[in-house]
């Protein structure tokens, strides 16, 4: 069962090291540019210290989904879904790792800022809304490392940041980006009935909406949000 499961991973998101890789350069490239002095965090060290605290999580954000889209890009905060048993494990062992860093504490997230730039860096993420409650029944593991959104999940977690009122009008329309993208990449990959009900757990009536969206993005028609 094992080699099976593997090989249905690595047929449908086979690039997803390679792209995250890829994304942490990006991001170091930047940080050169600027002539940054902040400390990046990037998400494979972030990966192997949840690993060796053998919690169980899940790579979400653009470090997630970077292998579902077309092209990779840069991004500087890395966003874990942990499981609720090992919510306060994944802190201690962030907070352990990077004591540097200031812990913000809300009820559905902990947030890790980086105090010269006050920039999030690191955050840790609760399973508390009906969608992450789903998000480790839909998941794939990459070459025995780590846990990302499937294609499906990738896509309505996506939505459910664009649609949000309580999300930045900037960010909102990189998600859109994002959303569009994977869509497009995979218009023909998609389970459109996963898809629909995992959108009806971002709010009732989210399947039909998402739908229109899909069937907009399919025909060359844009999207609103």
């Amino acid at each position: 069962m094992e080699r099976i499961m593997v090989a249905i991973v690595e047929k449908r998101a086979p690039n997803h090291l390679q792209a995250l890789q890829i994304s942490s350069m990006l991001t170091a490239r930047w940080h050169r540019l600027r002539g940054s002095e902040a400390k990046m965090y990037e998400p494979e060290t972030v990966i192997r210290l949840l690993k060796k605290a053998k919690v169980k999580f899940i790579l979400m954000g653009t470090h997630g989904i970077v292998g579902w889209r077309s092209e990779t890009r840069a991004t500087h905060d890395v966003d874990i879904l942990a499981a609720t048993s090992d919510y306060e494990k994944a802190i201690q062992a962030i907070h352990e790792a990077f004591p540097e860093l200031e812990m913000v504490d809300w009820h559905a997230v902990t947030r890790f800022k980086d105090k010269t730039t006050d920039q999030v860096v690191i955050d840790i993420m609760r399973p508390v809304d009906d969608l992450f409650k789903a998000a480790f029944r839909c998941t794939v593991l990459v070459e025995k490392s780590h846990r990302i959104p499937d294609l499906e999940m990738a896509i309505v977690s996506k939505f459910a940041a664009m649609i949000s009122p309580r999300r930045q009008e900037a960010k909102r329309f990189i998600d859109a980006g994002d959303f569009v993208d994977m869509v497009q990449h995979h218009k023909d990959d998609i389970d459109l009935r996963k898809l629909r009900r995992l959108a009806e757990k971002v709010y009732k009536g989210g399947s039909a909406e998402i739908l229109k969206m899909v069937n907009d993005i399919k025909a060359g028609r844009r999207i609103k949000i």
